[in-house]
């Protein structure tokens, strides 16, 4: 394989954004949109958009607005809009001022901006995802770590954003036991093959800084636990297990022993990937800890005969390495992973070698197909699905990030983040 060429430099961490957040590269006609974040004089990262036409050249990145400081939260999402112009979404860290929407001026043409409608006051880690009809939704968190999550839905290609004032989930409220004002919890999500319903997967969060009963260490921002599942109705807001009965919202943290899929104990974790099977039925690809911290392994969860079964994939080095899970074509899964890097490093927000893997039999065993490298040495994280204009992914097309290791991308810069777009063994 080629050696790749980036289409974005000088990022940030997470400049290609983990699984919480998205779409970050969208396919319309041909015609390829990608944001991301970057400075090339370090300190505050921006949000930057770029696209890519049918010729295959790519444009000139546009930076979309300045920021007060540097927050890698900040990472834009962007989507098309009915009349193909191009909506991007950034500055969403929780502050009931922040997030900032833009407009393309032109359909398809990423040269002239304007503000569009807020969006809503506070939004943290946005996702949006299309729905049948020209229908879309927005799924994200309020206010800080002890916030809420919600979601809303627009008819009108993402101009205006009709607001639920019902929290969905809210893991501190009506505390119960010792711990439980202190909970937070953090998600990912996909479609239901319907068109009605939200699939959410979501992990446990705890905000005590305590030190670790089994690694001896306070663990900041990896102190997370357990997998839970719901499935949203979107039309009524109402919650559902998935043996299918009804949550009481807002889901809090006892209510959450409800829909309980994996209580890893002091195991650590973090968000999921999900596939939605053909029958509408979730399978998840998370990352859980071992002896130690930097001890994980992968692991493909999912629901047979009412019960959820676990089967391990292979070694990785952080909760923090992403995935993207998805259908074959042929009956089976493909996996795309971060495993370990191949020198070891201090990296805060993981990141290694990104790997293929392919189950035959939906989960239950496990090949390695292949690394997908695109520079000898570099260290990559975040594989994050790309998207049709209309909400349908991409097979087998992946946007992710790399940088030099051993270590981490350091938050005051210069920034040596590279972006990439790799389409079944071919980089664009």
């Amino acid at each position: 394989m080629r050696e790749a060429p980036a289409f974005a430099r000088y990022g940030c961490e997470k400049m290609i954004y983990d699984i919480r957040m998205g779409p970050q590269c969208v396919e319309a006609d041909g015609v390829f949109f990608a944001a991301y974040l970057a400075n090339p004089a370090g300190g505050k990262a921006l949000p930057h958009v770029i696209m890519r036409d049918r010729s295959g050249t790519w444009s000139e990145p546009v930076a979309l607005a300045d920021v007060p400081r540097f927050d890698h939260h900040f990472a834009p999402i962007l989507w098309l809009d009915a009349d193909r112009r191009v909506h991007v979404l950034s500055h969403c860290h929780g502050s009931l001022r922040g997030s900032r929407h833009v407009v393309s001026v032109a359909p398809t043409d990423i040269t002239g901006w304007r503000e569009g409608p807020e969006v809503a006051p506070s939004i943290s880690y946005p996702r949006v995802v299309r729905l049948p009809g020209g229908r879309m939704l927005l799924y994200h968190r309020v206010l800080g770590h002890m916030g809420y999550w919600t979601y809303q839905t627009s008819n009108d290609g993402g101009f205006t954003w009709k607001r639920r004032a019902t929290p969905l989930v809210d893991f501190d409220q009506r505390p119960e036991a010792p711990g439980d004002e202190w909970a937070g919890s953090y998600h990912s999500v996909a479609p239901g093959k319907d068109g009605e319903s939200l699939h959410i997967a979501f992990v446990y969060w705890d905000e005590r800084k305590r030190v670790h009963p089994v690694y001896g260490i306070r663990l900041a921002h990896m102190d997370r636990y357990h997998l839970y599942y719901a499935r949203l109705d979107i039309a009524s807001g109402r919650l559902y297990s998935a043996a299918g009965k009804r949550l009481g919202c807002p889901v809090n943290r006892r209510e959450a022993e409800k829909c309980l899929v994996w209580d890893t104990g002091t195991r650590l974790t973090n968000m999921p990937s999900i596939l939605v099977e053909r029958d509408d039925r979730p399978a998840f690809l998370m990352p859980v800890t071992g002896e130690r911290v930097d001890d994980c392994a992968f692991w493909c969860i999912r629901r047979e005969q009412g019960a959820w079964q676990r089967f391990r994939v292979t070694d990785t080095n952080s909760t923090w390495a992403g995935s993207h899970l998805e259908a074959d074509g042929a009956g089976g899964i493909s996996a795309f992973l971060v495993g370990r890097p191949g020198r070891p490093g201090r990296l805060p927000y993981g990141g290694g070698t990104l790997q293929e893997w392919r189950s035959p039999d939906r989960g239950e065993s496990w090949e390695h197909i292949g690394d997908i490298v695109p520079k000898a040495g570099l260290v990559c994280n975040n594989p994050k699905p790309v998207e049709t204009a209309a909400g349908e992914v991409l097979r087998r097309t992946l946007v992710f990030f790399g940088w030099e290791g051993p270590d981490g991308l350091a938050p005051e810069g210069p920034y040596g983040g590279q972006a990439f777009l790799w389409r079944d063994g071919e980089w664009l």
